[in-house]
């Protein structure tokens, strides 16, 4: 009587640490991303090069299947009326944000001029074992930050 209910249990706690695991993995996606930009030497990049590092991030997600995570880099600069607007945005596995529209950052970094890259990394996390009743599940994380070595990180190609 003891063992079915110690067996759902069992398996139960394996798939919640693997979705942590993922789910883990999907943060550090976005922070390797925004970070491999972010520190760009000379102000300038490719689209190429922005690419080679969206790849890049996804081999933080093994053991998981890359081909279910949409990762999309933006550069925003605030304008004069406070507003965050696209300078370039690439993706993998998903849409760029379309140059020009406003993007979302938090009312107390909004600074005239001041450049950010925004990181999203989402994921389709499907349970290893979901007894067909579980559906992928999405996990997501997002990351703003500033440009280490310039004001701003333009793409000469985008």
């Amino acid at each position: 009587m003891i063992l079915p209910i110690l067996l759902i249990l069992y398996l139960g706690s394996v798939q919640l640490q693997d979705g942590i695991s993922c789910n883990r993995k999907v943060t550090i996606a976005t922070r390797g991303v925004a970070d491999l930009i972010a520190q760009n030497a000379t102000g300038s990049t490719t689209q190429r090069e922005i690419d080679n590092s969206l790849a890049a991030a996804t081999q933080v997600m093994a053991p998981y299947p890359a081909a279910r995570a949409m990762i999309r880099l933006t550069h925003v600069t605030i304008d004069n009326n406070y507003q965050a607007r696209v300078d370039w945005s690439r993706a993998l596995n998903g849409i760029p944000d379309v140059k020009g529209t406003v993007a979302t950052i938090p009312t107390q970094m909004r600074v005239r001029g001041v450049s950010f890259l925004i990181a999203r990394v989402t994921y389709a996390y499907q349970p290893p074992t979901n007894f067909g009743f579980i559906g992928p599940i999405k996990l997501g994380d997002s990351l703003i930050m500033l440009p280490r070595n310039s004001s701003a990180v333009t793409c000469v190609d985008c």
